[in-house]
């Protein structure tokens, strides 16, 4: 067997570990944020993204292209949290075009109460699995597999 077949069959392992990751990652996170908080498992993300900035506000074009999401499924995300008292849009005062995405404080009461429940998916999900002195490979990984302009927008929500 060549070299070049055995790295095909490695990297189709490969490629089929990523995509079984895919397939089911995302159900268990929706099933677990849902029964926690009556959310899915974006529209909470959501909420941890606005959770995570000291004035608790991003702009919605920024919050898109961190989550990999069109701004049309951020708007309907978005009008989901306002119905239900977590999220309020503002408008931008430089921007007449842009909007602020603002958690509300029943969206902080939201993101606390499930605080525990989030910990322990994202352990059972990810941290644990990883040992401690591969997480920043393994960030580094996961960034490297974002296209560049996702992974640009998450480096400036995130401070790295």
């Amino acid at each position: 067997m060549s070299v070049e077949a055995v790295a095909s069959t490695r990297e189709a392992v490969l490629w089929q570990r990523f995509s079984a990751l895919l397939a089911t990652v995302p159900p268990l996170l929706d099933e677990r944020i849902r029964a926690a908080t009556g959310l899915n498992h974006f529209q909470f993300g959501v909420l941890e993204m606005l959770h995570s900035q000291s004035d608790r506000q991003l702009q919605l074009a920024q919050v898109a292209k961190a989550a990999e999401s069109s701004l049309s499924r951020l708007s309907h995300a978005v009008t989901r949290l306002e119905s239900l008292g977590l999220v309020e849009r503002r408008a931008c005062d430089e921007d007449r075009r842009a909007s602020w995405a603002v958690l509300t404080d029943a969206g902080v009461e939201t993101v606390e109460r499930a605080h525990d429940e989030y910990q322990a998916l994202m352990r059972e999900t990810l941290l644990d699995r990883i040992p401690p002195e591969q997480r920043e490979n393994a960030i580094a990984l996961l960034t490297a597999l974002l296209p560049g302009d996702v992974a640009a927008e998450c480096h400036a929500i995130d401070g790295a």
